[in-house]
């Protein structure tokens, strides 16, 4: 595992609850477009892609509830590997598993964050080398997260950005969008 952990990560492994309990505290009281709030999405983000990057997936579990469920939506992705879903923790590895037995190095970059409260909307880019073909390849994909009581229970990855708009019907001017870049 490349990378070391944050102290806060290191702390909210021996305490879970207490990271739990602040995320549900956090999400009830800051209002959407807050600062605040702002910030705090964004530092989270950062951080799970972090995890995700050294294969982290235990500090990555702080934020899913045991039972969710995970949904891969995209042609091109059933064509790469993935089943259609998913279903708790073991459920999330199992992704990621194909993930990095399909592709080789894959970098997971977050672009694009839009809060809308309970449910988070991510843009993300996609890059890396197919294990069998060589190619190299990058896509603009895109998530959906549904979170009760600061954990998310539901997940749907959606293979092109594009379907991940229509689908949630993005553009409504409704959301708060939280740009990742510094």
């Amino acid at each position: 595992m490349g990378g070391e952990r944050h102290l806060d990560e290191r702390l909210v492994l021996r305490a879970p609850w207490l990271f739990r309990h602040q995320a549900k505290l956090l999400l009830a009281t800051l209002p959407l477009g807050s600062r605040v709030r702002e910030r705090v999405a964004k530092l989270l983000l950062a951080r799970a892609f972090e995890a995700l990057a050294r294969e982290d997936y235990e500090v990555i579990m702080l934020t899913y509830d045991p039972g969710v469920e995970i949904r891969i939506i995209g042609d091109d992705a059933y064509a790469a590997g993935f089943a259609e879903r998913y279903h708790g923790h073991q459920g999330y590895r199992d992704v990621m598993r194909v993930w990095r037995t399909e592709w080789v190095d894959p970098r997971f970059t977050p672009d694009e964050l839009i809060d809308l409260g309970d449910r988070w909307i991510v843009r993300m880019t996609l890059s890396g080398r197919g294990a069998r073909s060589g190619a190299e390849v990058t896509q603009t994909c895109g998530y959906v997260q549904d979170g009760v009581g600061g954990l998310i229970v539901h997940m749907d990855f959606y293979w092109d950005w594009s379907a991940c708009v229509e689908l949630c019907g993005l553009g409504d001017g409704s959301a708060s969008t939280v740009s990742t870049a510094a």
